[in-house]
Order: C-alpha cells, then structure tokens, then sequence
C-alpha cells in the first residue's frame, strides 16, 4: 500500500511539473532563449559551480554534528559521501541516493540504519526550519508579493514548528519511560535523535545549514548575472524559495523539470521575461548537477552505480574488512 501511494504522489507530482512547464513555455520565443544562452558570461556561471562546493561541505559537518557523539565519521568521508549520495540521487528519480547513504553508513562505518534515518530526517527538518527562517523578510522586502508567497512561508513555518515540537515530545516521552525489553525500531529512531537534545549541536548545525543557504543565494544571484538579469537581493531568495519548494517532492531525476518550474513562477512574480527565467533556471540547474555527477562517479563509481550495493547484497558475500578469497 506504502508503495502504490508514494508512486501515485510521485506521478502526481510529474504531472503538476509537466503542466507547470506548458503554461511558461507555451508562448515562449526559443530564438530569444536561444540568444540568452548564447550571451551568457561565464565567469559567473564558473563561480557558481565553484561555489556549490561549499554547501555539500556544509552538509557534511551539518551530519557529523548530528551523527556525534554516538558515530563519530569524518567531515571529509561524509563529504565524499554526500556526493555521491547527490549524484546517485541525479540519476535516479526518487532521490535513490539516499538509500545508498543509509547502506554505506551501516556497512563502511557501523551506523545503523535508524540513526541513520534519524540524522536524515532531523536534516530535513533543521533545513525547513533555516530556509522559512531565511525567507521570512520576504513579504516586507518586496511590494506586492502575491498572497500565496506569504501563506506557503507561513504553512512551511506550521509544518516546520509542529513537526519539531512533536519529536521533542515524543523524545521526552521515551526517556522518562524506560523499558528493559529489546527497543522497537521507533525507540531506536527517536534515540537517533540525539541532536535535539544537545541545544549547543542543534545551534551549531542551524548555523552550518544557513551557510548553505547564503550560499545557494550567492549562486542564484551569479547565474542570474550571468545571463543579464539584475535584480536585487531580495528577489534571489525568492527565488531560492519558490524553486526550493518545488522540488520537495520527489518526481523526476535530479528534479528536471520541478526545479525549472519553481524558477519560473519568481520571475513571472519579478516581471522578468520567461526567456531569459528559463536560461537562468536551466544553467543553474546545470552548474548544480553536472558537475555533481562527475565527482560522484569519479570518486564513488561503484557505490554511485549501485554496483557496491549489489556485490554485497550477494549471498556468502564477505563482510566490510574481511579477507576475500582467492
């Protein structure tokens, strides 16, 4: 039942991006985009692929901080990790690579799979929190913001809030009620979130997590240079937001599509034409994910191809550190 109702949301969700992409580019003139691309400057577009490196080493320490003191697993291994946890994710839909997180946790460095699942959804839940954080000024900084911009921060907001409250609860609820039965998984799970209860971590990977979001705006506003859209500040974290929450379901791979849709609708709010819109939202999309893939495949093939995962899924297969036969 799990299965059929994540493929009907993800179906969903690739209908609403295919008919988001329609309404833009229905009327749109390909020779003017064409001519968007063709005058795009590259320095910034080469700043904005060097820039991105920093958000992937940010979620790196964002992940050693929630892992400790339980696991303690270097910056540097789960940088390489993230990679290729994004790369494998690019190509293939729904975000596969976060499974291939869960088994080289396990199998590499002892993690079990429910702090694992633990740390992935307390990320979740610090990045909504950061982001609504981050975007909250919106509604004062531009003139007339549609209405619908201020409720979905407000919604992303409740959303955030409720779900950080309803762990803390359920994580004060399992501590003051030990138990000398084997812990279920759920037990296991709230004990993974451990970060929620150190509020000097928790304050340090906020803190990690809104560097990556000032500099996921530094790329925006590089590649919206690029290709000769001058707008201020303000409307590049717009612009950050809309994309960002189009791309929170899962739907295709490395959210073609979802990401370009999101782009689109801040700058049909910014009154940019949409040629221009397209050529930034598809060059940052480009700067994001090519570059992506490369140093996953470079450093993690095997594990980006899911070959690793398979080799050692095979019956009688030796476990991480054992001799191989001859």
């Amino acid at each position: 039942m799990t299965g059929r109702l994540s493929t009907a949301i993800r179906v969903l969700a690739i209908a609403a991006v295919a008919a988001g992409l329609w309404w833009f580019i229905r009327a749109m003139d390909f020779a003017t985009l064409g001519r968007a691309f063709l005058s795009a400057k590259l320095w910034p577009l080469a700043l904005a692929g060097a820039l991105n490196a920093i958000p992937l080493w940010c979620k790196a320490l964002a992940w050693r901080f929630m892992l400790a003191p339980r696991h303690h697993v270097s910056t540097l291994r789960l940088f390489r990790l993230h990679i290729a946890t994004c790369a494998a994710s690019a190509i293939a839909p729904a975000r596969a690579g976060e499974v291939l997180r869960v088994w080289s946790l396990k199998r590499r460095d002892g993690v079990p799979i429910a702090d694992t699942a633990a740390v992935a959804v307390a990320e979740k839940l610090l990045d909504g929190i950061t982001i609504v954080v981050f975007v909250a000024p919106l509604p004062w900084l531009i003139d007339d913001l549609p209405t619908w911009i201020a409720t979905a921060i407000a919604l992303c907001a409740a959303v955030a809030l409720a779900a950080f409250l309803g762990l803390v609860i359920a994580i004060g609820y399992v501590d003051r009620r030990p138990t000398t039965a084997p812990p279920s998984w759920l037990r296991r799970f709230l004990a993974g979130m451990h970060i929620l209860r150190s509020p000097r971590r928790l304050l340090a990977t906020m803190g990690v997590l809104f560097v990556v979001w000032a500099t996921d705006l530094g790329m925006v506003m590089a590649v919206l240079y690029a290709v000769d859209i001058h707008v201020p500040i303000a409307a590049g974290v717009l612009i950050l937001f809309t994309l960002n929450l189009t791309i929170a379901i899962p739907s295709t791979p490395a959210q073609v599509g979802a990401l370009e849709v999101g782009a689109l609708a801040a700058i049909d709010i910014l009154g940019v034409n949409h040629e221009a819109g397209l050529a930034f939202a598809l060059l940052y999309h480009a700067v994001q994910v090519i570059p992506l893939v490369i140093a996953g495949l470079l450093l993690e093939l095997r594990l980006v191809l899911g070959r690793d995962l398979d080799e050692r899924s095979e019956p009688g297969a030796p476990e991480p550190g054992a001799p191989r036969p001859p």
